[in-house]
């Protein structure tokens, strides 16, 4: 980075910081500290919502997902709309009924203690795990910019983010995500146009750009007949020892586990999780939450695809342009040491031999008339250098993870290295300075929001109810404070943990499925089993959870279904109870 990439990075974290703690005085008491004082408008609401989800895990993650994967991920997503049209008639009119600071206090009113508490701690528990995540997405770009571990990195991150949320409360929260939404946005624009810059002039158009993408199965959004079509979930030992057919389930992405499971996933995660409800809560009543929810619902698909777009578009610019074989910098590290280096010669070579065949051949299709399946050959051509390159990708990773799991050769996937690796070696001045405060604004806006809401949940539901029930307000908002703290330094050491392969939006969304479904089941509890009482509340969440943890230890399922089972796990154990327990 140059000096004006560095002046343009810290005067928007400075600005960040210097905006966040500048809302103190409006956080002196619980009302206004964790609701705002019910003032907060619904666009600021609604905005502050997307940029809890525009975090650095969708920056970066998903970057890099659409890079490897190409847009599957966005049908997890199609179920996100009718979530938010089902919270907008049911759960919101139900949450600004009653004057509340965290949803888990209507589940004592309903149900009674056992049931509040235990869904609190669900929600502090699975929030804290994905917090970790989110802090170590673009802890990787601060330490490969500044070239310090990745633990000084965390801990940066960290203590940013922290230090304006516990001074500066709910608001903070709220008007700091405003601003950080429009430089994501700007960020995500900036290199949307230097790709296209790039690709267009080689390529003819940009809808050639798109034909050329999908020819190499980069743009299936959209898969309706599933691959497979059992019913019958696999266990594990048949799926190890690769006995059967695979089952539905077992499939990743395609719009049946995006629509109901996806559903599932998005009313929990939007209605049920502090973090995203306590938002619901700042408004000054049902009909604003309302309209916030809804911007989110309107605007959140499209801005997904259009970040794995970037991501596809990224591949097809490093189809036209010298690739690096390895993104990840331990990776480039080992394939260099003594160790491997000349283990790794020969894939070099081959992989560039790949490389150079993958553009040749989308060079020629590109020039084909007709489109790309008016000649099968040079369609076929492209589509086999297309799968070379990635095979020797995929060895290359191996080589130098030299791990072996169950038998298996670890591949330790370079999925969240994608997007920092190219923003570094592509990125003019100014602008590199400009994408990565972009990162960085993901990040804390999706942070701040959490551990404010982690604060509220511990305080309003654990020490007010529990163990100071009559303390005074001034004493829960120093408590307020300090569990802002608490939380902030639990996260940050959270986040090493993180540390790894794989992708993070998967990560952060397979941590929530196995705790969604169950907050999800108790609100649906709450509503429509009036004869529940709150042994059946709190029964029906520990069945939920029991119920993901056998189908995760016994059969073959992928995260998304999660969600529903946790629910029926919920609805069943809890129905049961109801009928053998009269409500008091």
């Amino acid at each position: 980075m140059g000096i004006l990439d560095w002046i343009v990075f810290f005067a928007f974290i400075s600005y960040v910081v210097w905006d966040g703690v500048r809302r103190r005085s409006g956080a002196t008491d619980l009302e206004g500290y964790y609701a705002g004082g019910r003032k907060i408008p619904w666009w600021a609401a609604g905005l502050s919502i997307m940029a809890t989800q525009a975090s650095a895990i969708t920056v970066i993650g998903t970057t890099g997902q659409g890079h490897e994967r190409g847009m599957g991920l966005v049908q997890s997503y199609f179920g996100l709309p009718f979530a938010m049209v089902l919270l907008c008639i049911f759960l919101v009119p139900y949450f600004r009924s009653r004057n509340v600071l965290t949803p888990y206090q209507l589940l004592e009113e309903r149900f009674g203690p056992m049931s509040r508490t235990l869904a609190s701690l669900i929600f502090l528990c699975s929030r804290c795990l994905a917090l970790g995540a989110v802090i170590y997405a673009p802890s990787i770009a601060l330490s490969a910019i500044l070239n310090i571990d990745l633990v000084v990195a965390v801990i940066i991150i960290g203590v940013l983010t922290t230090t304006y949320t516990m001074i500066g409360g709910v608001s903070a929260v709220i008007w700091t995500d405003v601003k950080q939404m429009i430089v994501i946005l700007v960020g995500l624009l900036i290199v949307f146009g230097m790709l296209l810059w790039e690709l267009v002039p080689q390529l003819g158009s940009f809808g050639k750009v798109l034909e050329l993408a999908g020819a190499a199965d980069k743009l299936g959004a959209l898969e309706i007949i599933p691959e497979n079509e059992g019913l019958i979930p696999r266990t594990h030992a048949e799926v190890d020892g690769n006995i059967g057919n695979p089952s539905f389930w077992e499939q990743k992405y395609n719009v049946w586990a995006g629509v109901f499971g996806g559903v599932f996933l998005h009313l929990s995660y939007f209605g049920c999780d502090n973090s995203q409800a306590q938002r619901l809560l700042t408004s000054k009543n049902a009909d604003e939450s309302k309209k916030s929810l809804l911007l989110s619902a309107f605007a959140k698909v499209p801005m997904q695809a259009f970040v794995l777009l970037l991501g596809v578009l990224m591949w097809m610019f490093y189809t036209v342009t010298p690739q690096p074989m390895l993104f990840n910098s331990n990776q480039i590290a080992a394939s260099q040491s003594a160790e491997f280096e000349a283990r790794i010669a020969p894939l070099q070579i081959e992989f560039d031999t790949a490389h150079a065949e993958r553009k040749a051949s989308m060079l020629a299709l590109a020039k084909v008339q007709g489109g790309v399946t008016a000649d099968p050959v040079a369609l076929e051509r492209y589509q086999t250098a297309v799968a070379e390159v990635d095979s020797v990708r995929k060895r290359a990773r191996i080589l130098v993870t030299d791990e072996v799991k169950n038998g298996k050769a670890v591949d330790s996937k370079d999925t969240n290295d994608i997007f920092c690796r190219y923003i570094l070696a592509q990125m003019p001045p100014l602008l590199l300075g400009l994408i990565i405060a972009a990162i960085f604004a993901a990040a804390m806006s999706s942070i701040d929001s959490v551990l404010n809401s982690l604060s509220g949940a511990t305080v309003i539901d654990i020490y007010r109810r529990w163990i100071r029930p009559d303390c005074s307000e001034t004493q829960a908002l120093r408590v307020g404070k300090f569990t802002t703290l608490f939380w902030g330094v639990i996260a940050t050491f959270t986040a090493l943990f993180f540390a790894g392969g794989g992708s993070i939006i998967e990560m952060i969304n397979k941590v929530g499925s196995w705790f969604y479904g169950s907050l999800l089941g108790i609100f649906v509890m709450a509503l429509f089993m009036r004869k529940a009482g709150d042994l059946a509340g709190a029964l029906g969440l520990l069945g939920g959870m029991g119920a993901v943890v056998l189908v995760h230890n016994t059969v073959k399922v992928e995260f998304l279904w999660y969600n529903v089972v946790g629910l029926v796990g919920v609805l069943v154990v809890g129905f049961i109870t109801s009928r053998l327990v009269k409500r008091h």
